[in-house]
């Protein structure tokens, strides 16, 4: 078992406020928490111009199913899915955003589940995945000029896959799994990525980050370089994924 306690060395972003401070970074803090839920609320809800106004001109986005995808041709993705039958929910928890001094640049991390019904062996089971979203928020100023002044954009959308589950929909029907391949799928997202390679023809991504407990996995790895993005990234750095 991995030291759970520990994140990696220098991953908290300095100077930076998360709580507390000015009250004018209170107040950005909640546009940033009203943008991040809004991803939940206006993709469940098919409000498809209000999430296109979550994100700049040129922001991408990573899911298990998609990979790396620009914002428009997610939201393309996610129209065709549900037109396919593809129907997924997600409910918010707890927000905490990081945000410098100046206000310009900003990462929200938001507790989430994501849930996806599946029918599996003639059984209807919905895949529950605990995750945190991480939103890479940038202000419009005169430095950045593709964003309107004094709005906040989204450049990068990532996530930390922690904790999934299966539950029947009816629990006198559960259907049966293969267990060999079953245990292939990262621990943070297995149920979730077993469900969707067998039911949407797609091959799901298998390194992305997960939670602190996977160690030097890849997708341990992957969870301690998350938390340095979002650190170079609140401090006025340039990161690539």
């Amino acid at each position: 078992m991995p030291d759970l306690h520990t994140l990696p060395d220098g991953w908290r972003p300095e100077p930076a406020f998360r709580n507390n401070g000015p009250n004018d970074l209170a107040i950005e803090r909640f546009k940033l928490r009203e943008l991040a839920e809004g991803w939940p609320m206006y993709r469940d809800s098919c409000e498809w111009e209000n999430l296109e106004s979550i994100f700049a001109p040129d922001a991408y986005i990573y899911t298990t199913w998609t990979g790396k995808t620009f914002y428009k041709d997610f939201i393309a993705a996610s129209k065709a899915g549900m037109d396919k039958g593809a129907f997924i929910m997600h409910r918010c928890l707890e927000a905490s955003t990081d945000i410098n001094p100046d206000a310009t640049r900003a990462v929200t991390k938001l507790k989430a589940i994501i849930t996806q019904r599946f029918v599996l062996d003639g059984c209807e089971v919905d895949a529950d995945a605990d995750c945190r979203f991480s939103f890479f928020f940038e202000k419009g100023t005169d430095q950045v000029t593709d964003i309107a002044k004094d709005e906040w954009r989204a450049r990068y959308v990532r996530h930390w896959y922690e904790k999934d589950k299966l539950v029947p929909v009816n629990p006198t029907k559960v259907p049966n799994f293969d267990k060999e391949l079953l245990q292939k799928y990262p621990p943070g997202y297995r149920y979730l990525s077993y469900c969707q390679e067998a039911t949407m023809n797609l091959k799901v991504i298998s390194d992305l980050p997960g939670h602190r407990r996977e160690g030097d996995s890849a997708n341990g790895k992957a969870h301690d370089a998350l938390y340095l993005k979002c650190k170079a990234w609140v401090e006025g750095g340039s990161i690539e994924f």
